[in-house]
């Protein structure tokens, strides 16, 4: 008997699994790729909604201490005139942190301070070598930039005049140069700027603050805490992250479940027969060497059989193609539950081959005797066809089963059954495969 050559649209299914699968790891990319873009915009959309709200809560406490400030022009310019710590000391500074200290401003507020633009005769320092690495500006830049009043409100803000590591240049502390983004600053409407300094970040409220007399001093600045703000962040974010996270997990497992679910049933359709749904002669072709190995068994012995339906055509004569698919379907039954589904393979027609793996040849010899008692004592379809089955044997020991001793043995059990069948019928035939010199 000549084995059928592989099934000629493996290769097509092949193909058309891989492309799924290629279909499925793009998707499940795209996927990851929108979801750390997500993420990463989450923490984008985060920051700017935290800033948009406490720049607008920094704005409305510069607006309120710029409104119980009153300064005249003379007291602008003693305060230019007196050191930082007798501007510390002054009573200007005194009635701000008073203001600062009140329940409005304690538990949110940093440092508050009114800072000034200095111009010509009005400018002390520069930036020189003994200052440079605190400034971080090139030699030689005016230092324009003045505090008039400073207070530390809460328990974590730092004044440069109570840290013993900068005392000494406390003075010149008070100071700094003008920079581009002093522009939004220095401007007579109030704004807001996220800012970051040694002092760790913060947000900063400024509002434009006028003497008495109706002239521009500078503005006055709010500090708030932002402590919370890496918390709030990295909060929002672990939820955003599990939520992500947990998305992306669930639908990679949906997508093993549905390719393994699809292999599964492409597997079977390629593999399996459409009436009797023992598996098919492809399937013999393709897999069956490679279950039965999976299933060798050290010191046991294999078994290839065929079986065939005795006088099977006067069957479909005398009852008909459906009395006759309905036989080779309970046969098919009874042979996968004696041996497997795995094992049984439908060869054509109303042949059957199967494999299984025994200790002894008395066990074989047992487990066919029982499958021949339950065929001679069942009546098949529902016009209880008396059937009846031969079938011809072939074994090795399990240690020498291979692909090409597996074509052998099948050639050894086709000439068995034909003994079986030549000699009465209704008996099995079983011969150790001897190899051919």
């Amino acid at each position: 008997m000549i084995v059928q050559k592989l099934y000629s649209g493996g290769n097509f299914g092949m193909k058309k699994r891989k492309s799924v699968l290629y279909i499925g790891f793009l998707l499940l990319a795209v996927f990851i790729g929108v979801s750390v873009f997500t993420f990463y915009k989450c923490n984008e959309i985060i920051k700017e909604g935290y800033l948009a709200s406490e720049g607008s809560a920094a704005e409305n406490f510069a607006v309120l201490a710029a409104a119980n400030i009153h300064l005249t022009d003379a007291d602008v310019e003693r305060l230019k005139g007196y050191s930082y710590q007798e501007m510390l000391s002054s009573k200007e500074n005194e009635s701000l942190q008073a203001m600062m200290s009140s329940e409005n401003f304690k538990n949110k507020v940093d440092y508050a301070y009114v800072m000034t633009l200095l111009k010509g005769d009005e400018i002390k320092y520069k930036v020189d070598s003994d200052n440079e690495s605190l400034f971080h500006a090139a030699l030689g830049t005016k230092l324009d930039i003045m505090w008039l009043l400073d207070v530390n409100v809460s328990e974590n803000a730092k004044n440069s005049s109570e840290d013993g590591t900068i005392a000494s240049d406390a003075e010149i502390r008070r100071y700094s140069y003008y920079v581009p983004k002093d522009s939004l600053v220095l401007t007579e409407a109030p704004t807001y700027l996220y800012n970051e300094s040694e002092w760790g970040p913060h947000i900063c409220g400024y509002c434009p603050l006028y003497s008495e007399e109706g002239h521009y001093i500078g503005v006055v600045g709010v500090e708030l805490q932002t402590g919370d703000y890496n918390a709030y962040r990295m909060e929002v974010l672990l939820a955003m992250g599990i939520l992500l996270g947990v998305s992306t997990a669930t639908l990679t497992l949906l997508f093993v479940f549905l390719y393994v679910n699809y292999r599964k049933r492409q597997f079977e359709k390629i593999y399996t027969d459409a009436l009797t749904h023992c598996y098919n002669r492809s399937y013999y072709n393709s897999q069956f060497m490679k279950r039965m190995s999976a299933l060798r068994v050290r010191d046991y012995y294999f078994v290839l059989a065929i079986a065939d339906i005795d006088l099977f055509k006067r069957v479909n004569d005398t009852f008909g193609h459906e009395v006759g698919d309905q036989v080779l379907i309970e046969i098919s039954e009874l042979l996968m539950e004696t041996v497997g589904k795995s094992n049984v393979v439908r060869f054509g027609g109303e042949e059957f081959v199967t494999g299984l793996w025994v200790k002894e040849k008395s066990t074989l010899e047992a487990q066919l005797r029982q499958l021949f008692e339950k065929i001679a004592a069942k009546k098949f379809s529902d016009r209880s066809v008396d059937i009846s089955i031969s079938m011809g044997c072939c074994y090795c020991r399990g240690e020498e089963l291979s692909g090409w001793l597996l074509s052998g043995m099948l050639k050894d059990a086709d000439d068995n059954l034909y003994y079986a069948k030549e000699h009465g019928r209704k008996q099995f035939c079983i011969s150790e495969f001897k190899e051919k010199e």
